[in-house]
């Protein structure tokens, strides 16, 4: 279609793209010079320094590993490495993860990740476009990595050095591949890390994908168990061990980034209810109200287990990754999860086509969790420094935004799942 002096209309939108893609390039690139001067120009190696989960929770970690102690052992790790938190109950998997960064000293090591997680992102901007059925051009990926940079969940991971888009890689294999050997290796990946991986495992089954589940499953297992043989060794026994174990629990469960009570970082549902409501529910809800919301995703997918085929399985996917960050703990870094749920529920034709009351509500309630300008703690910061109303406009409103997204994305599987994929 053509003006009156002949010139294309489309080069409007094209235009606007373009300001768009630049906009959000600026900002991103905004974000990568502030990590860099914040982590890269700060002692690494001391207590208190930046990057803190990777120092912490990835690089010494697997030096403790190389070094013949137990990672897990609270106290013996504290004295051994400069670190201002434990390593949590994660598997040894996780340790192998990292452990090629130990060929550098911690500082090129904590550069070598930012590096990585940038990366990354550009990647899975692509790879979720392309899952998605977009065109992927360099505009489009210029302007969805920018995005998901500059995202809550995004600009934490390169930030903090997390591996959060490592667990959702494997997340999305093991939701779309479609071999039963890459979907199996997709559960692998995502159960490095288990509350990523075992909300998308059971609610595999749900859906009938039970192959590649129980494969992904039992060869997790079988490996963590395998790399757990020296560990046991090194603490005395398994008896010995499991104590070790249960008193990293103890200390996880009080520790300021987990406690309702300090923590402004947490997403999943019983951290909500927590930041919403000012309490401090006590572990069984937490546990009860975790599987309450893997039963009810579990009954929308298996209520419609024979028609989840073509397009129907898009709302599958939304409601897989919603319901793994409202499950068990998540923080915000991992909204990453977010990635390609949200690039598919703008798509007019999202699952067939869901009425566009029910697509833009999911729609804005995973933008919201994702961009919710509260999760700056600068802006947060100029605005009070109550760490209750943090809480709440941060974390809290994040979560009411994810249930949201959760409760439509249960009514798209139970209403559409039976239209033509």
């Amino acid at each position: 279609m053509s003006t009156r002096d002949g010139s294309d209309d489309r080069r409007v939108p094209l235009i606007v793209a373009w300001i768009v893609a630049a906009a959000a390039f600026v900002v991103a690139s905004g974000v990568v010079v502030w990590t860099i001067t914040s982590n890269l120009t700060a002692d690494l190696t001391q207590i208190g320094g930046s990057l803190w989960d990777f120092r912490d929770a990835s690089y010494y970690s697997v030096s403790a590993w190389f070094d013949g102690l137990v990672p897990w052992d609270v106290a013996s790790y504290f004295d051994a490495y400069p670190v201002a938190q434990e390593f949590s109950l994660l598997p040894p998997t996780y340790l192998v993860l990292h452990a090629p960064l130990q060929l550098l000293s911690i500082v090129p090591a904590s550069a070598a990740i930012v590096g990585l997680n940038l990366i990354g992102c550009v990647a899975m901007a692509a790879w979720s476009l392309r899952l998605a059925r977009y065109r992927v051009t360099p505009l489009a990926v210029l302007v969805a990595s920018s995005l998901v940079i500059v995202s809550n969940g995004g600009r934490n991971v390169v930030y903090n050095g997390q591996s959060s888009l490592v667990f959702t890689a494997g997340v999305y294999l093991a939701l779309t591949a479609a071999s039963v050997g890459a979907g199996s290796a997709g559960v692998f990946i995502a159960l490095i890390k288990p509350a990523f991986g075992i909300p998308v495992a059971a609610l595999l089954v749900a859906a009938g994908r039970v192959r590649r589940s129980v494969i992904g499953v039992i060869a997790a297992t079988v490996t963590s168990a395998l790399l757990m043989i020296p560990f046991i060794a090194r603490a005395g026994g398994i008896g010995a061990l499991l104590d070790i174990l249960a008193d990293n629990v103890s200390y996880t469960a009080d520790s300021p980034w987990f406690a309702f009570a300090t923590t402004t970082s947490r997403i999943d549902a019983t951290a909500t209810i927590a930041m919403v409501f000012d309490v401090e529910p006590p572990t069984v809800i937490e546990v009860a109200l975790g599987l309450l919301v893997l039963a009810v995703a579990a009954w929308a997918v298996a209520s419609r287990r024979s028609v989840l085929v073509g397009r129907t399985w898009e709302a599958v996917i939304v409601l897989v990754c919603v319901a793994t960050l409202l499950t068990v703990y998540h923080s915000v870094y991992d909204l990453v999860l977010l990635i390609l749920p949200t690039f598919l529920v703008v798509r007019r034709d999202f699952a067939g086509g869901v009425p566009n009351p029910v697509r833009w509500t999911i729609a804005g309630a995973l933008l919201f969790a994702e961009f919710n300008p509260f999760k700056w703690n600068s802006l947060v910061g100029a605005i009070t420094d109550s760490l209750d109303v943090n809480q709440l406009l941060g974390p809290g409103l994040t979560g009411v935004a994810l249930v949201i997204a959760f409760v439509g994305s249960v009514i798209v599987v139970r209403g559409r799942a039976d239209q033509p994929g």
